[in-house]
């Protein structure tokens, strides 16, 4: 009997997760589908109990759903108990069990950025933003070494609660909160790398934002966000225009596609595939292989 993942979303037509994770099962020969649900907010929990009945196997989580579905499953790993939000989901003798592999993907997708195009020591980021996506950013950066980090958010409140919740005062003493106004005001400090974490679509034309901001000491701009088309984000744009390294969110979504599908099947995503069969939807090559480098 065919065995059914997927991945639920609102809205979830324009996840790649089906196009690579496809390919990677049928690559194996293994009898699956990978498949979008569409699941509104205010559904979500009618729908886990409704995939349990379909036999459904496990499942990836995207916005919005990634905190809810933390407090719905039945277990959860140690990476997404402190982060608080689940993108992975496995059947279990109990439930459903919960983990989080964004961790794991923009750690690798940033070793790669270091090694490959940076290659320069990085010793302080910068994170702009405090949504979701960077509470796995945050905890990614000091689980891989980064003591000295700087947030930068428009909410100075919204930016000190993630940190509350995500670190003791102990360990966060060496990471600093500005809003994007001082930032703008007052430049990047010494912080020698940008990390985006805002929404792609609050800058649809140019990161404004950084008009005004010194960028010279800032090594390389990597951007959780991508564009289907290929086209550099509005983010990227600025660091292309300083001639810096570049990097979007396009191989940290392959690289926990690829740790999820490990989960689930107990076998080694098969990257090249998984990368090939994007190159062939987006025209854009993802190469794989080597040894990561160590944080600084």
């Amino acid at each position: 009997m065919k065995k059914l993942y997927g991945v639920i979303g609102y809205p979830v037509s324009h996840s790649l997760s089906p196009l690579f994770q496809q390919a990677a099962m049928e690559s194996l020969g293994l009898d699956a589908a990978y498949v979008p649900f569409e699941i509104p907010p205010d559904q979500i929990g009618i729908a886990l109990k409704s995939m349990e009945i379909l036999g459904v196997e496990g499942f990836n989580v995207t916005i919005p759903h990634k905190e809810a579905v933390s407090g719905l499953v039945a277990g959860k790993d140690r990476i997404s108990t402190i982060v608080g939000a689940v993108n992975t989901v496995s059947r279990k003798a109990d439930g459903w069990f919960g983990s989080n592999t964004d961790v794991g993907g923009f750690q690798e997708a940033f070793r790669h950025f270091l090694q490959s195009k940076i290659k320069k020591d990085v010793s302080h980021p910068m994170v702009l933003g405090a949504g979701g996506s960077v509470r796995s950013v945050l905890f990614a950066l000091r689980e891989s070494g980064f003591r000295r980090l700087t947030i930068a958010n428009r909410s100075l409140d919204r930016a000190h609660r993630l940190l509350d919740s995500l670190f003791s005062p102990d360990t966060r003493k060496e990471i600093s909160v500005i809003s994007l106004e001082e930032m703008s005001n007052q430049g990047v400090g010494e912080c020698d790398a940008l990390i985006n974490a805002l929404s792609r679509e609050a800058f649809p034309d140019r990161f404004a934002l950084l008009d005004r901001v010194d960028c010279s000491g800032i090594k390389g701009f990597f951007d959780l966000s991508y564009r289907p088309d290929g086209l550099p984000t509005s983010f990227l744009k600025v660091g292309l225009s300083l001639k810096r390294p570049v990097e979007d969110g396009l191989r940290m979504l392959l690289e926990q596609g690829a740790l999820s599908f490990e989960i689930w099947t107990g076998q080694s995503a098969p990257r090249d595939v998984m990368a090939e069969a994007l190159r062939k939807k987006l025209g854009r090559s993802l190469s794989f292989g080597g040894e990561m480098p160590k944080m600084v």
